[in-house]
Parts: C-alpha cells; sequence; structure tokens
C-alpha cells in the first residue's frame, strides 16, 4: 500500500495535472510544433487506459530515444508515490505515444538493470532534475521503454 501524499505533495499533483493538460492541449491543438521542448528536453505524449475506469488518459513527460523505443522516467515529479500512468501502463502495458504530431502504438516496459545506468544518465543529460528527485524518493524510479507495437 503507497503511504498517503503530504500536503505540499498533494498540492504539486493537483497543479501538475492542470499544468499536464494544458501542455496536451497545446501539443495536440498545433500538431506538436508548440510545447514540444521543456526544460531542456524533448515531450512525448503517452496515452493509456486508466486501470480502474479504462478512458485514455494522456500525459506529456520528457523522453528520450533509445533506437525505435522511447523511453521515460516515472519520476512523478519528485512525489515519492508512483505515477498513474506508470501504475496504468504496468495494468495494461498496452498504449501510444506521440512525438511532433505523429502517433504510434506502443507496449511499455520497465527498463532490466542492465540497461538501467545507461537510459538513466541520458535522462538526467536532459533533465538534471531526474537525480534531484532520485534522492529525495525512497522508491526507485522506474525506467520506461516504450517500444513499438508489433
Amino acid at each position: 500500500m503507497t503511504a498517503p501524499l503530504s500536503r505540499a505533495d498533494r498540492a504539486t499533483t493537483v497543479l501538475s495535472r492542470h499544468v499536464a493538460a494544458l501542455h496536451t492541449a497545446l501539443l495536440r491543438r498545433t500538431g506538436g510544433r508548440l510545447g514540444n521542448r521543456f526544460r531542456g528536453g524533448d515531450v512525448v505524449l503517452v496515452t493509456c487506459r486508466g486501470r480502474m475506469s479504462g478512458q485514455p488518459r494522456t500525459t506529456p513527460l520528457l523522453h528520450v530515444r533509445d533506437g525505435a523505443d522511447v523511453v521515460v522516467a516515472a519520476s512523478n515529479g519528485g512525489i515519492d508515490a508512483e505515477p498513474q500512468w506508470w501504475r496504468n501502463l504496468r495494468a495494461d502495458p498496452r498504449g501510444e505515444v506521440e512525438v511532433r504530431g505523429r502517433r504510434w502504438a506502443v507496449t511499455a516496459s520497465e527498463v532490466d538493470d542492465a540497461d538501467r545506468p545507461r537510459l538513466w544518465a541520458a535522462l538526467s543529460a536532459r533533465f538534471d532534475g531526474y537525480d534531484g528527485y532520485q534522492a529525495r524518493v525512497s522508491r526507485r524510479i522506474a525506467v520506461v521503454r516504450l517500444s513499438p507495437a508489433d
């Protein structure tokens, strides 16, 4: 069971949801021409089904590419709780990504221990906040590979 969120983490979560909704709308409205970079990193829209609602949920995330795969960190903005999008993808790994207006189906998996250091370093090179997030949370932040679906 997940520990209750602090008041600050709850406020951050609410604010993040609103910012994510605005960011998603901007990306979609402009076909990815505006909002495709954030804090020095490239943005991907990740869509998955809510594990309880079954409704599509879209989240903008910073990413790096690893061949044909998109790689993201389940950092949740440094909150000590896994992000809902990652919990949803663990329940059903099928999803969709959108980069600069181009969409394709993906299958999600957590990066294995052999690839994690290399991909964590690549993500941290794009956004230096990830190392600080990892230092302040008790969980190991998952590095997630989104591979093109067969």
